[in-house]
């Protein structure tokens, strides 16, 4: 129990310390059109250049994993807005989601593209101690 106070006036403490940090700030301006032109189109962009890059994907290929994403993308915004599924559930439906998608973005790459995503991955897999 004294354990459970402490940790709840940390979190106070550093909310209340955030907020008086933030208060003093001037937003960021905004980017210039032709600054906005350039920048990648949020996190979806960013996947599909990292995906580019690492697989060396060809414009053919990114034109055929854009919906793949965009729809993942969609489905796991749905699946948060719905706040009626217990958690254990959501996460759960969250996974499918993403494996669906990865064995559909599978079937566009090359048999050599597929062998270096399982590599990343597993790679990833085991930096993050899965």
């Amino acid at each position: 129990m004294r354990n459970l106070l402490v940790r709840i006036f940390a979190v106070t403490f550093l909310l209340t310390i955030g907020q008086s940090c933030l208060a003093g700030q001037e937003p960021a301006p905004s980017p210039s059109p032709t600054q906005q032109a350039r920048m990648p189109h949020g996190r979806l962009e960013h996947e599909l250049e990292r995906m580019r890059e690492t697989l060396n994907l060809t414009d053919d290929q990114i034109s055929q994993i854009r919906p793949i994403l965009e729809t993942r993308n969609q489905q796991l915004k749905d699946l948060r807005a719905n706040a009626s599924l217990p958690q254990g559930e959501a996460r759960a439906k969250a996974a499918e989601i993403r494996k669906s998608a990865r064995r559909h973005i599978e079937h566009v790459l090359t048999p050599e593209q597929r062998k270096m995503q399982k590599a990343l991955r597993r790679g990833h897999e085991t930096d993050n101690g899965q």
